[in-house]
């Protein structure tokens, strides 16, 4: 991919309103002058701990860590790496990107694909004016209307309806568009008798799928009547991948963040779920639920719900998922529905609590898995039960856990009716399967406990963040050494060149930093924001003689170990300058502790 120009992404940062941005994921109440607060989008939180800092463009929250500037958000949030994080930003905010040594193969590519999104969103368009205008698509209104689907449902999921035969591709040719670019989105074919272009979708529901950009990439259509296939989909295009889209997602990853994914098997259940308060809820686009699926919905979250109605669960479950979810690191779980039901049925009788009555019942994907394998089983003999134990472990060898797979195994022996040890002596001669617990990566871990040297190293930190104007007189004595961490002592650098150049730093060193240089650069500019204004000429000459008093203690302690390994009979000299050494260090920590406010 080219490489976008680095004036541009300067421009667009400044450009761009994180408040704005980061709005259309939390709600955001003013907090001060220039911060506001809200409920942080990446985890769930009762109490408001994500702060934004619209003078410095950037937001941190102090329950979980998160920081960054505008970009770092939208990567976030978005699931997208930086350059797509830029060209996202960009097309909300109406911003001409340009770019760098683009080669005339990547910008034909580009520009094919930006030309098959505006002839999607231009059939959308044409499909849904269909649906809400045409008098032939009375059976859709209808159809859609007894779903509960009334016009401003379909005004929010750009519904639509397919009249039939060349409509579309007439339309989109007086539109410009040339055919191979209608054949290339999978919106028209050539009819292999006449070699004519027809529309791929006639006399059908549409239902558009949009990127986790928001870009319209496919389409699903569904029949009206007896028409078969009941379903229909875009195929694979240069813009979509059955495989990698799922449908919803782009409205529910965001809720998807906080909570977990609820999979469901249609676009209706979805719309419907999504209209009712459960906006977690995705499909997959007339595919099989499969490893892409998986690796997608783990981008947002570590659990996702499958649910489906009863007689479909378990292959859904077990034959699309069993074993793929655990190497991922995916917690499943299975709600099978009530016997005939969907869940845009279940919504519409019982609302979201009858849906979150589902939830609650549901099982991990393990538990139901063992369930299905014990159902088909005998266990009136010895012999049948010790079959079933070994049946038993053939599935709970999948658990990489060693932990789970010990709670599991005392639930097996409770179902099959035998000792607990006995199906963990099953479990430990089973060496096929995986055995060792495989660790996933935790969360960043805060020490609200911090030792005396860190406070200080943090404090001294955020007052050169903060007032940078009100500390030049303590410059000339602070460097690297002071600082314990790499990641403190990498911020000094950044501070101290701001400083003696004159400038704040910007939301743009935040591209420079490391991953903990950043969650620290955030968390440190964001809370100077919200600390009192305690800038006063004592406040700031405690912090700084303190983090030079902890400094000189360091070395002080460095010495006195060196000096234990010096014996003074046979290394008189070297003890001698050792010693001389750490005279005169604990004297300039005396004289240090004289300069503090109130000192005697």
């Amino acid at each position: 991919m080219a490489k976008i120009k680095d004036d541009d992404i300067d421009l667009l940062r400044d450009k761009a309103d994180i408040v704005e941005v980061i709005s259309s994921y939390s709600h955001l109440k003013r907090s001060g002058g220039h911060t506001f607060k809200g409920l942080c989008p990446f985890h769930s939180e009762k109490t408001p701990s994500f702060t934004v800092d619209s003078a410095k463009s950037l937001f941190f929250c102090f329950g979980c860590g998160e920081g960054g500037n505008v970009y770092h958000f939208v990567q976030k949030i978005e699931n997208l790496p930086f350059p797509e994080a830029v060209e996202w930003l960009a097309r909300r905010f109406n911003y001409d990107l340009h770019y760098e040594d683009q080669s005339p193969g990547d910008a034909r590519a580009y520009g094919v694909k930006r030309r098959l999104v505006e002839a999607n969103e231009a059939a959308a368009e044409f499909f849904h004016r269909a649906l809400m205008d045409s008098p032939d698509a009375d059976a859709a209104r209808n159809y859609l209307a007894g779903r509960g689907f009334g016009p401003e449902v379909a005004e929010r999921w750009r519904l639509g309806y397919a009249p039939g035969r060349d409509s579309l591709s007439r339309h989109l040719l007086d539109k410009g568009f040339k055919q191979g670019e209608i054949v290339q989105a999978d919106l028209g074919r050539i009819s292999e008798r006449d070699g004519r272009l027809f529309d791929a979708f006639r006399q059908r529901i549409i239902f558009p799928t949009w990127s986790l950009q928001d870009d319209i990439v496919a389409f699903g259509a569904r029949a009206l009547g007896d028409q078969q296939p009941k379903y229909l989909n875009t195929g694979e295009t240069p813009l979509f991948s059955k495989s990698r889209v799922m449908y919803g997602l782009n409205r529910a990853k965001s809720a998807i963040v906080r909570s977990h994914a609820i999979v469901v098997e249609g676009y209706t259940d979805v719309i419907a779920l999504h209209e009712a308060g459960v906006t977690e809820a995705v499909a997959t686009n007339g595919t099989a639920l499969g490893e892409t699926h998986f690796e997608l919905l783990k981008k947002f979250s570590s659990r996702a719900v499958l649910m489906f109605d009863s007689d479909n669960a378990g292959k859904s479950a077990t034959e699309r998922g069993f074993g793929l979810h655990h190497r991922i690191g995916l917690e499943v779980l299975v709600a099978p529905l009530p016997p005939g039901r969907d869940p845009a049925e279940v919504v519409a009788s019982e609302g979201a609590e009858g849906i979150q009555k589902v939830i609650e019942a549901g099982q991990p994907l393990l538990e139901f898995k063992l369930e299905q394998t014990l159902a088909k089983l005998r266990m009136d003999t010895p012999e049948a039960r010790s079959h079933a134990v070994r049946e038993a472990v053939q599935v709970l060898g999948w658990h990489p856990d060693p932990i789970a797979r010990h709670e599991y195994a005392f639930m097996v022996a409770r179902r099959i009716g035998v000792e607990p040890e006995a199906v963990q002596r099953a479990l430990a001669e089973r060496r096929s399967g995986p055995s060792a617990a495989t660790g996933g990566t935790s969360g960043r871990e805060r020490d609200r406990r911090l030792p005396g040297h860190v406070k200080v190293e943090r404090e001294a930190l955020q007052l050169l963040l903060t007032k940078t104007r009100e500390t030049q007189p303590w410059l000339g004595g602070i460097d690297e050494s002071d600082f314990t961490s790499p990641a403190r002592r990498e911020l000094l650098r950044e501070a101290l060149s701001a400083a003696r150049a004159g400038t704040p730093l910007g939301s743009e060193v935040a591209e420079r930093l490391s991953p903990e240089g950043l969650a620290l650069y955030t968390e440190l500019a964001v809370m100077g924001s919200e600390a009192a204004d305690d800038g006063s000429h004592d406040a700031m000459q405690e912090v700084f003689v303190r983090l030079k008093v902890f400094a000189i203690e360091r070395e002080i302690k460095r010495r006195r170990v060196t000096l234990q390994d010096v014996n003074p009979l046979e290394e008189a000299e070297r003890h001698d300058a050792l010693f001389t050494e750490l005279v005169r260090l604990e004297a300039k920590r005396r004289d240090l502790l004289r300069t503090l406010p109130g000192a005697a």
